[in-house]
């Protein structure tokens, strides 16, 4: 879709390259170094050996080449060099910051897509996309793979976040942004944008992932019903530690589970894992909080410390899920 293509390694590609090289360095004056001539001379003239031992002549006739000529040449191999490297999505290569006009224009275009309650869906979104990837298969992850795997059970609901992210690709035609994000990359920043308009950290996180073009292989999201060792086990297998998979339950807070203000990021999460109001029978409406797979969490040895810190400390819980929320985001991403 967005995918840029790898630099082309054919030979009329790399003659184009070694050649506009070739020309670049012809192009530039230079001076003798031999100590019989004190000349500077200009593209059109070149150094040639003579028969003479240690003499080397200067020479435009030799040359064989103007300097117009050789401007000419190398604009055409430069524009060749440049086309053979086939279309181009992004700026650069490798993750890249948002930063500066290409910024404001997708955090502008995301305002004029999305409203607050948009953002439960968005930051749902953003993981069900990412969590696909398996570290000993060396696939899946964030490529934006959730928009061909809407019909599988756990992404039910998804297509009203996946709507949003085609609107803001869509708003960000003729702005500076447009052709320097994928939707992969608005998938993660609609998970960081949703956090932050409901009060969460800002998270800065990086573009230049590439858009996948199928589905990532299935059954690799965890079911609601694991246990805690086997959440454990199963977030170890993206990459993710135990106290990353508790910074990032803690997103848990916004929407319908019943973790306090649907449409506020805090750590109200942790506080209510400690609580276990599906346990009191006095409260009616306790078993409807939370997942089972939540429920489980609070009596594991290895995620107990993690809750109880995230409950007492919000700022602690903020800058934990951002650094576990961009890493997660970076799973299995191949970068342009």
């Amino acid at each position: 879709m967005l995918e840029t293509m790898p630099q082309c390694s054919s030979s009329c590609h790399l003659e184009a390259r070694s050649g506009l090289a070739a020309l670049q360095r012809l192009a530039r004056p230079f001076t003798c170094l031999p100590k019989q001539c004190k000349r500077t001379h200009s593209a059109h003239q070149r150094l040639v050996h003579c028969s003479s031992e240690g003499h080397i002549e200067c020479s435009s006739a030799r040359a064989g080449i103007s300097r117009r000529a050789a401007m000419s040449q190398m604009a055409m191999l430069s524009f060749l060099a440049t086309t053979f490297r086939g279309p181009r999505a992004y700026a650069a290569e490798g993750p890249q910051a948002l930063q500066g006009d290409v910024k404001a224009a997708v955090m502008q275009a995301f305002r004029k897509a999305a409203d607050k309650g948009k953002a439960p869906v968005l930051l749902r979104l953003a993981f069900h996309d990412a969590a696909t990837h398996e570290v000993s298969a060396g696939d899946g992850g964030a490529n934006a793979s959730v928009q061909y795997e809407f019909s599988r059970p756990e992404n039910t609901g998804l297509k009203r976040g996946w709507r949003v992210i085609e609107q803001v690709m869509q708003n960000l035609k003729g702005t500076v942004a447009e052709g320097r994000v994928s939707y992969a990359d608005l998938i993660a920043l609609g998970g960081a944008y949703a956090v932050s308009v409901t009060g969460g950290p800002v998270i800065d996180v990086p573009i230049g992932r590439r858009d996948a073009a199928s589905a990532d292989p299935a059954d690799r999201l965890p079911a609601e019903t694991l246990s805690a060792e086997a959440l454990r086990l199963n977030f170890e297998a993206k990459g993710l530690s135990a106290q990353e998979l508790i910074a990032l339950s803690g997103a848990h807070t916004l929407g319908n589970k019943g973790f306090g203000d649907p449409l506020t990021f805090d750590n109200q999460y942790y506080k209510s894992l400690l609580q276990k109001p599906w346990e009191d029978p006095t409260n009616t409406m306790g078993s409807m909080i939370g997942l089972p797979s939540d429920h489980v969490l609070p009596d594991d040895s290895k995620c107990r410390p993690s809750i109880e810190t995230y409950a007492v400390d919000q700022q602690r819980f903020f800058q934990d899920f951002g650094a576990a929320y961009t890493k997660m985001t970076s799973l299995g991403a191949r970068w342009s």
